[in-house]
């Protein structure tokens, strides 16, 4: 990875209609440590949509997913690094995660830890025959590998 780069991305998040970058790394063991981000305020997702959804009905999952994250981000000139995404790919919450993260990031800067990996211009969740597996090669923002 590129560090400068990502730090130049980073400033130019202005400019950007989507402000989403998503940080893979090559061995599918999300853990950044990159000192650069340690700035950032880090949201972990999997607590923030789990613990909102608790009193919600199953079936209405999907109409309060979006609402929920957009309550976490407080600042739209604060750049958010999106930890722990996993529940965005249940199959109960009915929702594409990264048509998801690009609507917020049309708001708010995100940088996102993809728990995954980047083949072939195509971001992709979980092994072909698990239930929640997931690629997308149509989406916005940059991908970069650690």
């Amino acid at each position: 990875m590129n560090i400068h780069s990502l730090k130049k991305d980073i400033n130019q998040f202005d400019a950007w209609y989507h402000k989403l970058i998503f940080l893979v790394d090559v061995n599918e063991k999300i853990k950044t440590e990159i000192p650069l981000l340690d700035r950032y305020e880090r949201i972990n997702v999997n607590r923030v949509v789990s613990e909102g959804l608790l009193s919600i009905p199953k079936q209405r999952y999907p109409m309060y997913v979006e609402e929920l994250l957009k309550q976490v981000f407080k600042d739209i000139e604060r750049i958010y690094l999106l930890q722990h995404i996993d529940i965005l790919f249940d199959q109960a919450l009915q929702i594409h995660p990264i048509r998801l993260l690009e609507n917020l990031s049309k708001t708010y800067k995100l940088i996102v830890e993809w728990p995954g990996r980047y083949v072939g211009s195509q971001l992709i969740y979980a092994e072909h025959e698990h239930p929640e597996y997931f690629v997308c090669g149509d989406f916005e923002g940059k991908v970069y590998i650690k």
